[in-house]
């Protein structure tokens, strides 16, 4: 074979023959350049899922997202056990006292006793009279039974007092025994109190805020025999001591004691232990 000629020129393109036969596969030529790229075809059919590839390393933290709404409540769980008792606690003070409720209503009568049980008697005085009655429990008929306070005999001294109780009204209102100094002996005098005004002359005084009812009370005095020799004398014939009264009032009176030798010389005025009654009624 000889070699070949030159390309000659490309002639015009001729009509389209028919297609002959398929020619027998000639050899792979070499690699023609790329063509342009075409318009993408249809989607084609999906293909079957491969195999799930091996897992990934984990990737970084997301960032926190927002909040979730809240959650319907649960249920409520069973009841805790008990715990154990706690100490007591210290007692506190006192509350104020509450005030008084008001008065209940008074409950019905009690049933009638045992007449045999249920005894009563009575007594009671008559504050005018001092006439005191008992009354027995005698059934149907009461027993009554008096008392006397005061006897009714003729010149009896006791009265019925303003509270029914016998009431003596005791005519002596003060009375003492007086040494010559003016003090009473061992202390024997009431209703009254003395002093020594001068020699023979003796202040009897009643108690402040209780006088007499006036001047008219009634005065017993007596003197101790002097045996003859009266002190304040030397005479032994000067032995015919006197005693009297003076100055009378509802408050008290004075006393005098003197000698006056049975009348042969003036008064001499003496200090002598003396007795003093008083009496009123």
């Amino acid at each position: 074979t000889g070699t070949t000629g030159a390309q000659g020129v490309t002639g015009a393109q001729g009509t389209t023959g028919a297609t002959g036969t398929t020619g027998a596969q000639g050899v792979t030529g070499a690699q023609g350049t790329t063509g342009a790229t075409g318009t993408t075809g249809a989607q084609g059919v999906t293909g079957a899922q491969g195999t799930t590839g091996a897992t990934g390393t984990t990737g970084a933290q997301g960032v926190t997202g927002a909040q979730g709404i809240t959650g319907a409540t649960g249920t409520t769980g069973a009841q805790g056990v008990t715990g154990a008792q706690g100490t007591t606690g210290a007692t506190g003070t006192t509350g104020a006292q509450g005030v008084t409720g008001a008065q209940g209503t008074t409950g019905a009568t009690g049933a009638t006793g045992d007449p045999a049980t249920n005894i009563v008697t009575n007594l009671s005085q008559n504050i005018t009279t001092g006439v005191i009655t008992y009354t027995n429990e005698n059934t149907p008929t009461p027993d009554t039974q008096i008392a006397n306070v005061r006897s009714i005999d003729t010149g009896n001294d006791i009265i019925v007092g303003s509270d029914g109780g016998a009431f003596f009204a005791n005519p002596i209102k003060a009375m003492g025994k007086v040494a010559g100094n003016g003090v009473a002996v061992a202390g024997k005098i009431t209703g009254a109190t003395v002093s020594r005004i001068d020699e023979g002359d003796y202040q009897i005084s009643f108690p402040a805020g209780s006088p007499m009812p006036d001047a008219n009370y009634i005065i017993q005095l007596s003197i101790l025999d002097c045996g003859g020799d009266c002190p304040g004398n030397t005479g032994q014939d000067y032995d015919d001591p006197g005693i009297t009264y003076y100055d009378q009032t509802a408050t008290g009176f004075k006393v005098n004691i003197g000698d006056s030798d049975n009348g042969a010389n003036q008064k001499d005025d003496i200090d002598l232990e003396f007795m003093f009654t008083v009496l009123d009624f």
